[in-house]
């Protein structure tokens, strides 16, 4: 049934809508060549979508698993990502080689939250901001989500409220975290959660 459930949302507009990256860039301070990773990346949208938004960037996407993820069927920009399997709460990257980490309707469902965010913190340059966009466990969906989740898809799915999120930002070394809503739709499905690792702000370039 899980498998079922999984082929049919693949192929839902909801799999495939890269809104939820344009709004959070709208808040997301980069330099002019940033490093960026993205955490799941699922189908690939949306690091292709990445890819040609931000065409100066260098991306490194990576996914615990690699089986949905089809590159002859994605459009690029530029310059083509790199991709990489691999585990979240293990990232095989170099401390501070990153300027964003990204985590778009991923940090859900991961088995290891708070070291994927010590993670997040380990790779990210002095200054550099991480980006989570996911379901506001304050929202009355938030229960229902979690219920459909955790029957069809990981055991693990959990909805974070703000404050939740935010103390475990803290306790990874994130500050000045913000809570920011679509406007016009303030008590909506999603957040989306932009924190600042301490230390000075990278220079542009």
């Amino acid at each position: 049934m899980g498998n079922i459930f999984q082929a049919i949302f693949k192929r839902s507009p909801m799999a495939r809508s890269t809104r939820a990256y344009d709004f959070g860039l709208q808040h997301l301070p980069l330099p002019d060549t940033p490093w960026i990773l993205e955490i799941g990346t699922g189908q690939g949208h949306g690091v292709a979508h990445l890819s040609r938004t931000l065409p100066n960037a260098h991306i490194v996407s990576l996914d615990i698993t690699l089986a949905n993820f089809h590159r002859e069927q994605l459009q690029f920009g530029p310059r083509e990502p790199y991709i990489i399997q691999a585990s979240a709460p293990y990232l095989p990257l170099a401390h501070a080689s990153m300027d964003a980490v990204l985590l778009i309707m991923t940090f859900h469902c991961l088995p290891e939250p708070q070291r994927v965010l010590d993670e997040a913190a380990r790779v990210l340059r002095p200054g550099g901001h991480i980006l989570i966009a996911d379901v506001d466990g304050r929202h009355w969906m938030a229960r229902p989500f979690e219920w459909v989740e955790h029957a069809f898809i990981s055991p693990y799915t959990r909805a974070y409220p703000p404050h939740v999120l935010t103390r475990m930002l803290n306790q990874a070394g994130f500050d000045q975290v913000a809570i920011h809503k679509r406007p016009g739709k303030e008590k909506g499905f999603m957040m989306w959660v932009v924190a600042q690792k301490g230390g000075k702000t990278p220079s542009p370039g």
